[in-house]
């Protein structure tokens, strides 16, 4: 289970609130969903992306096993005035609706597996699911591979159980603003996979001058995703 730390939210605040990523994002996804539409967000985290889709739909739920992570949500949704998402904080495949969703989103989400299982009971409509097209840890300083099921691994899944589907790539800039050279260490000692030594040094050659008095520092990455949209009713029993 994924668990959140102060320093983690802070700085995926601060990456999410200092970029678009999530407004075009949820506008992309919007084309792909049914109007008036009650969206789960599955496995939201923060609920950045619920925040930007709300707009676009009847109602968001958006579901997390985090309390720390919706109690961030929440306070959002305070603060932006938001009254249209409903927050769940559980193991979603234990969270059944009733009815089902209209769409389902599985943004960085589980396996492929747990997504059609879920979705299979879930929803009654499409289905996003969202997963990682690069093949290197983007946050080590030494090169990494990646051992987490990714695009073209979901893509292949999908096509050995015959599942009719849509698969597309998009590439948006998510990347992370820094308060300090220390703060940028902080988070590479945080999300570095490939064991090398975390120096001022290291970091710094990964970073850019912004010019920015808050934020005087910023970790450019280019963010490749791959888009899988499939129907609920082709999933066939797992």
């Amino acid at each position: 289970m994924f668990t959140w730390n102060e320093d983690m939210i802070r700085f995926l605040q601060d990456a999410s609130e200092q970029s678009d990523y999530h407004r075009l994002l949820a506008k992309y996804l919007a084309e792909r969903l049914p109007q008036n539409a009650h969206v789960c967000d599955a496995g939201c985290g923060l609920g950045y992306l619920s925040l930007r889709l709300a707009p676009y739909c009847r109602q968001v739920t958006a579901a997390d096993i985090s309390p720390e992570a919706l109690a961030v949500l929440h306070e959002n949704c305070i603060k932006e005035g938001i009254t249209n998402i409903e927050t769940r904080c559980g193991a979603i495949d234990a969270m059944a609706p009733d009815p089902p969703y209209d769409a389902m989103i599985f943004c960085f989400f589980g396996t492929g597996d747990e997504a059609l299982r879920i979705a299979k009971k879930q929803c009654c409509g499409p289905v996003i699911i969202i997963k990682k097209a690069w093949s290197e840890h983007r946050f080590s300083i030494g090169k990494q591979k990646l051992s987490h099921e990714g695009y073209e691994d979901t893509m292949a899944l999908l096509e050995n159980l015959h599942i009719p589907h849509r698969g597309e790539t998009l590439e948006m800039e998510m990347g992370q603003p820094f308060r300090s050279v220390a703060d940028a260490c902080r988070f590479f000692e945080i999300y570095d996979k490939s064991g090398a030594a975390v120096t001022e040094e290291a970091v710094k050659v990964r970073l850019t001058s912004t010019g920015n008095e808050t934020f005087p520092w910023y970790l450019p990455q280019p963010k490749i995703m791959g888009i899988i949209t499939l129907d609920s009713s082709d999933i066939s029993e797992l």
